[in-house]
C-alpha cells in the first residue's frame, strides 16, 4: 500500500448528519491502534489534524471527525480558552495516541457547554466525569499514564469519546440542556463576567470569520 502524503489527505471535517446510514460511518466506528515507530503516513496525519485544528482555533480533533478511522486525537488549550473556563489551564498541542480512560466515580460529574464540529445540528451541556485516569501513548511511543481534572479531563473525554465511536449526542442524559449553537452561545454569554463576556465575543466573532473564508 502506497504511503499518503499531505497533500493527498482530506482536509474536510466531516459531521454525522452526512450519513444516510450513522451508525456505519466512521463517526460511530471504534478506531484502529497505532502500532511504533509511526509510518510516514501516520506522521502526516498527526501534522494535518495539528494544522486543522490550529485553523478551527479549537481545543481538540480526533481523526474520525476528519474520515480516518485510527486512535489519533490532537489536544490544545490556548489561552484564550482558559480564560474563559473556571477550571482549564492553558496546555500546549501535543497529540494522544491508543487513548483510553476510565473515571474517578467519587469526583463525581458536572455539566458544561460544548459543541462537537461533527454535530453541527446541536450544541449541549453534557456530563462529565470531574476527574479521570487517562492513558495513552505520544508520537514516540512513550505511555503516559495520569489521572486529570477540570477542564482538560473534559476535552479528553470527548475526543476518546470520539475514539470510541461516541458522540455528544450519545451521552445526554433526559434532563440535559440542547440547543442550537446560537441559543447555547447565548445561554452560555449569559453564565459569565463582563469582563468574560468581552472576551466571548471576541472569539464568536472571530471563529464566525474563519467558518466564511
Amino acid at each position: 500500500m502506497i504511503s499518503k502524503t499531505l497533500k493527498d489527505m482530506k482536509k474536510k471535517i466531516i459531521t454525522i448528519e452526512d450519513f444516510i446510514d450513522k451508525e456505519k460511518s466512521v463517526l460511530k466506528s471504534k478506531t484502529q491502534r497505532l502500532t511504533f515507530p509511526l509510518s510516514e503516513e501516520d506522521k502526516n496525519i498527526i501534522i494535518l489534524m495539528k494544522e486543522i485544528l490550529f485553523a478551527l482555533d479549537g481545543v481538540g480533533l480526533a481523526a474520525p471527525q476528519i474520515d480516518i478511522n485510527k486512535n489519533i486525537a490532537v489536544i490544545y488549550i490556548p489561552e484564550t480558552a482558559s480564560l474563559l473556563r473556571n477550571n482549564a489551564k492553558i496546555y500546549p498541542m501535543h497529540t494522544i495516541i491508543n487513548a483510553e480512560y476510565e473515571p474517578v466515580k467519587d469526583q463525581g460529574k458536572y455539566s458544561d457547554f460544548e459543541a462537537c464540529y461533527s454535530v453541527k445540528t446541536v450544541c449541549v451541556q453534557v456530563p462529565r466525569y470531574n476527574a479521570i485516569k487517562v492513558r495513552y501513548q505520544n508520537e514516540e511511543g512513550a505511555e503516559i499514564s495520569t489521572i486529570e481534572t477540570g477542564f482538560y479531563a473534559r476535552v479528553l473525554q470527548h475526543e476518546i469519546d470520539h475514539l470510541d465511536g461516541t458522540l455528544i449526542t450519545d451521552v445526554l442524559t433526559p434532563d440535559c440542556l440542547q440547543g442550537t449553537f446560537e441559543e447555547m452561545a447565548k445561554l452560555r454569554r449569559e453564565s459569565l463576567t463582563e469582563e468574560k463576556k468581552i472576551l466571548f465575543d471576541k472569539l464568536v466573532k472571530k471563529k464566525n470569520l474563519k467558518q466564511k473564508d
